[in-house]
């Protein structure tokens, strides 16, 4: 069963989607394409160390496969597998890219046999929607562990930061040094926190072995 925030998460994209499209705006981060570019750098940085092909990838929240194809145009081969909740984007994808996998599905909705070099989430913890803060925290927690568990090698996620002066009621803002503290407490000491690009978020990335 398809956790609760997920379901609210898919049908808010679903309609981004069928507003937009395949672009900036259909996944909910505005009409500025070069945001959604160096967002997408950002989540790629987690495979800084490997070579452009051989390495596998899990993009959680895909959307329309934005991510791959930015990948390959900086010249990355990753085996590419992208999971989302949106079935019109997971759709769209299966399209577009046949050369790569998507599903339509929750990670959330039980434990998973599959294993990935690298697990990555962009998006889907900027954005709570209406959800309770402490509901909110529970599930980006729930979440960060599910991404974990099934990475060999590490994850990488985002969540708008704190450090700001202004806050919309509907995105997901969480203090970077309680993260940090989190995820070091709970999951792994090797870690490395991105909050130097000019957006107000910040990514964080998780390694199983000292980088």
């Amino acid at each position: 069963m398809m956790d609760p925030i997920s379901a609210r998460l898919g049908a808010h994209y679903d309609e981004t989607f069928r507003l937009h499209g395949a672009t900036s705006q259909g996944v909910d981060w505005g009409a500025d394409a070069g945001r959604l570019a160096l967002r997408y750098d950002r989540m790629l940085d987690i495979a800084r160390a490997e070579a452009n092909t051989g390495w596998s990838l899990l993009d959680v929240g895909c959307g329309f496969g934005g991510l791959l194809e930015h990948a390959r145009a900086r010249g990355m081969q990753p085996k590419y597998y992208g999971v989302d909740v949106s079935e019109s984007m997971i759709e769209w994808a299966r399209g577009h890219h046949r050369d790569a996998s998507f599903e339509c599905r929750d990670i959330l909705a039980g434990p998973s046999a599959d294993s990935f070099d690298y697990v990555v989430c962009n998006g889907i913890l900027t954005q709570k929607l209406d959800t309770p803060l402490r509901e909110m925290d529970e599930f980006a927690q729930r979440l960060i562990r599910a991404m974990y568990s099934i990475a060999s090698k590490g994850v990488a996620f985002n969540i708008m930061t704190t450090k700001v002066n202004f806050f919309s009621q509907n995105l997901y803002y969480r203090n970077p040094i309680e993260m940090l503290g989190w995820c070091m407490s709970e999951l792994t000491p090797h870690v490395r926190l991105d909050h130097s690009y000019p957006l107000y978020e910040y990514t964080l990335y998780l390694y199983r072995t000292p980088q």
